[in-house]
């Protein structure tokens, strides 16, 4: 009676202990990587890793190991960073109006690109431009959209946007190159231009949260909901409803998403 007992004791911590792999299984399936709270978190192409923690850049590889550091304690905190070519890794400055052109490794490539000596003292976002290694810019006090060339030279300049276009919405929150063409993300719509900086579309999304560009279509997310425009149909599905994430990216071909404390990232379950 005894040895019975205990057979069906020990069975049934065996089938807890399953049952709890299980569960812990699941819960950490979509688990990335941890990182330490309130940092600027990027995702390249590749699966590489880049954290910022104000004035230092760290790159990080899909297991969570360092890679590469960057710091210019003379600079201050980085404002943003473009990683959209990974080989060319873009460090913006903004109170410093200074553009750092870094390598795979993060070494410096070249002298600093000064906005400030081309005039431009109150740009508040940049994009890479992978078309011609340019650098695209918006200036707040222009009203414009600039790209500068290899040689760090203005090569092409929007005009006042406010004229160019009736419905042009403000602030811009960020820039993006793919393709060939522009995005140009405000709190509420996403204008579309091509390389010379014709107005091609106006998508009514909201990208504040986030922005994947796909061959067939876009993702955003504004902090309530992840959604997918198509661009053949022009139809907009509503993916996910969510307040949980501080900001999602892609992976290869995956969603993923930055925790609201900046510390966590995840797989995004579109199936939950």
């Amino acid at each position: 009676m005894n040895y019975y007992k205990l057979t069906i004791i020990i069975n049934a911590f065996l089938l807890l202990g399953i049952f709890n792999n299980a569960l812990s299984q699941q819960s950490s399936k979509y688990n990335l990587l941890e990182f330490p709270k309130n940092n600027q978190i990027e995702i390249d192409q590749y699966g590489y890793f880049y954290v910022i923690d104000q004035d230092n850049l760290i790159k990080y590889d899909s297991e969570g190991h360092t890679l590469y550091h960057y710091s210019n304690k003379l600079l201050g905190n980085i404002d943003q960073i473009d990683i959209s070519n990974p080989l060319r890794p873009l460090l913006f400055y903004k109170d410093q109006g200074l553009i750092i052109v870094l390598d795979n490794t993060l070494s410096q490539q070249k002298e600093p690109i000064s906005l400030n000596e081309l005039g431009l003292y109150q740009t508040s976002c940049i994009a890479n431009s992978n078309f011609d290694n340019g650098v695209w810019l918006y200036d707040i006090d222009v009203n414009e959209i600039i790209k500068i060339n290899h040689l760090s030279l203005v090569n092409y300049r929007s005009g006042n946007l406010s004229v160019l276009i009736p419905n042009m919405e403000f602030p811009i929150l960020n820039l993006k190159e793919k393709n060939r063409k522009l995005y140009v993300v405000t709190r509420n719509k996403i204008f579309v231009m091509d390389q010379f900086g014709s107005l091609l579309s106006v998508i009514t999304l909201s990208a504040e949260k986030g922005l994947i560009i796909k061959e067939k279509n876009i993702i955003t997310y504004d902090g309530n909901a992840i959604c997918q425009f198509d661009f053949l149909d022009f139809k907009i599905d509503t993916l996910l409803k969510t307040k949980e994430y501080f900001k999602i990216m892609k992976l290869e071909n995956n969603i993923v998403a930055v925790s609201k404390n900046r510390s966590r990232i995840n797989y995004v379950n579109l199936n939950q």
